[in-house]
């Protein structure tokens, strides 16, 4: 433990060994306070909550070349065992697995050498974030199709940290305001009462989030959301209020669990005019873009008098890992943006827009936010019925 002109190293049996103090505060603060292994806060006393050290110094290379020191056979120098190089803070639990002798293969040196460096790299990441780096985590979580999903907060750090940023903790004292729709009953046959309820669950937790950005209490906010597709849409045209927001879709595959690829294909996309209708005021939009959608399938309403447009990439065949970096949601926040504005101009007098969306995650929370509601007419947003092969209406974002 820090303190005096030297601290201790703990053994396997309890033994102990003085390490110069100046060593041992330079594996605290590389650690930053915190067990390597579990990541334990080792300034506290859990049961009590009394500020006293509780971590332990280990040997990565045991201290002794004896029988019985755990690593001790290992060629580094017994000179250099009691370095800040050969020494990794530790809970006392940790601390007794990885010097147990049946787990010695386990912990090995190289092993327990990356799991060291992992951790002080992790801390010394963290610590070096700034006040401007801060941002507020929102999630949004429901059922697909009658399938949970998941969200943990250890995911959401991960996601920040490699984005160079740290979770804030100003609503309700947590560094994260969750909306959860997976206890709204109807999603599996996407009863109207669902989509009511959904929209009604949607308002009600972001009001308080919204009342932040208005007082400058919240500048950035970073959005973590799995849920309907409609309900997405819907997430967006109220996070169209907050000037800074980041977007971390969930990933299907890789070593990321949500966020962008760093790197990928360029990827454009257009619009183009499928069928005029006989009535230029109405306007109806298809997004193919994880999938495609086929207008022989759209409501009799739609077919019989809408001008159908639909959005889709240029050159590449829609699947659902077409917007797997940033820049490929910027280029389809882009295209929407333009067809939005084309039809203002070439039809005006339009009401509101039935739109039937085969998108990502990401690209539904742009569609809806960069919808101006002051300007353009509200969508109608469409979904696939569940038990037939047609679309049904599900929610409009009219205010």
């Amino acid at each position: 433990m820090p303190g005096g002109a030297t601290t201790r190293a703990f053994g396997p049996k309890g033994e102990t060994r003085t390490v110069p103090d100046t060593v041992a505060r330079q594996v605290w603060v590389a650690a930053g306070g915190r067990c390597t292994i579990c990541n334990r806060y080792l300034l506290a006393d859990n049961v009590t909550g009394q500020e006293v050290p509780i971590g332990q110094l280990a040997h990565i290379v045991g201290w002794s070349t004896a029988p019985g020191s755990p690593r001790g056979d290992h060629d580094f120098p017994v000179e250099q065992r009691n370095s800040a190089e050969n020494l990794m803070l530790l809970c006392h639990d940790q601390h007794r697995v990885i010097d147990h002798k049946s787990l010695w293969e386990v912990f090995d040196v190289d092993t327990l050498l990356a799991m060291k460096r992992r951790h002080e790299e992790r801390i010394r990441k963290l610590t070096g974030l700034g006040h401007e780096s801060r941002t507020t985590v929102l999630r949004v979580v429901g059922h697909i199709h009658g399938r949970p999903v998941e969200l943990t907060s250890a995911s959401v750090t991960t996601a920040l940290l490699a984005n160079n940023r740290f979770p804030d903790s100003i609503l309700r004292g947590a560094d994260e305001f969750e909306i959860d729709l997976r206890a709204i009953p109807g999603e599996p046959i996407s009863s109207l009462a669902y989509w009511a309820a959904a929209r009604n669950h949607l308002e009600d937790g972001l009001r308080h989030l919204c009342t932040q950005v208005r007082k400058e209490a919240v500048n950035h906010v970073s959005v973590f959301a799995l849920a309907r597709i409609p309900v997405l849409v819907l997430l967006g045209t109220y996070l169209d209020k907050m000037l800074q927001v980041d977007i971390y879709p969930k990933r299907r595959e890789g070593k990321k669990v949500w966020g962008f690829d760093d790197f990928g294909a360029t990827v454009r996309f257009g619009s183009e005019i499928l069928r005029v209708g006989k009535d230029p005021t109405r306007v109806a939009i298809l997004c193919s873009i994880s999938g495609s959608i086929d207008i022989n399938r759209l409501p009799p309403e739609v077919l019989d008098s809408h001008t159908i447009y639909e959005l889709r990439p240029n050159t590449m065949l829609p699947t659902p890992e077409l917007i797997s970096t940033k820049a490929a949601l910027d280029q389809f926040s882009q295209a929407w943006r333009i067809l939005l504005s084309t039809i203002e101009v070439d039809h005006p007098g339009v009401s509101a827009i039935p739109i039937f969306p085969a998108v990502p995650p990401a690209a539904a929370i742009s569609i809806g936010r960069h919808l101006l509601r002051a300007a353009h007419p509200p969508l109608h947003i469409y979904d696939r019925a569940p038990s037939s092969p047609g679309y049904f209406f599900t929610a409009s974002t009219e205010a």
